[in-house]
């Protein structure tokens, strides 16, 4: 896949709905378009809100960070899991892995990213090929892991394709 890189202006938002926080497009993306970049602070404890850069390094924003701050550069937390999502993280970018209309959910497959889930969840996706209890990589099966081969991070494809072992104990 290749991913156009350029990005000239905000495309995402986070709204609020029921009670619940969304990441959104702000208007009509294209495929393989850079979303925007997650920003923050390497961390080696996973929580529910960090987002797994490879074995031992997660990102988080910083402690102590205004709201407003959070709802602008650290929007990225909003992101909600979706079996089949619309977008995709590459390193610390994130694009859009097909056209997404405006103000429409901008979502990733956290077992892409994460090995093992800090809290894992039963996904309300509703996908035709949701996976149901989400916990993280480490526990799909060999065909869904290679299902999602497209999708994951380089630390997971590693770990897949046998260059990494499997972490022990995680």
């Amino acid at each position: 896949m290749t991913e156009s890189t350029v990005v000239t202006e905000r495309r995402a938002a986070v709204v609020r709905n029921d009670g619940e926080y969304r990441l959104v497009t702000n208007q009509a993306v294209p495929a393989r378009t850079l979303l925007f970049t997650l920003e923050g602070e390497v961390t080696v404890t996973p929580t529910r809100y960090t987002v797994q850069l490879d074995a031992g390094h997660h990102i988080d924003m910083p402690a102590d960070c205004p709201l407003e701050a959070v709802l602008d550069r650290y929007s990225w937390r909003f992101m909600n899991h979706a079996c089949e999502p619309t977008a995709v993280i590459r390193d610390r970018s994130v694009f859009s892995l097909r056209p997404i209309p405006a103000w429409s959910e901008i979502t990733f497959h956290y077992a892409t990213t994460e090995y093992d889930m800090a809290e894992p969840f039963t996904c309300q996706c509703g996908g035709d090929r949701c996976d149901g209890v989400i916990q993280g990589f480490r526990y799909l099966p060999t065909e869904r892991r290679e299902a999602l081969r497209a999708l994951l991070s380089p630390y997971l494809l590693a770990v897949l394709d046998g260059r990494l072992a499997e972490p022990v104990g995680a």
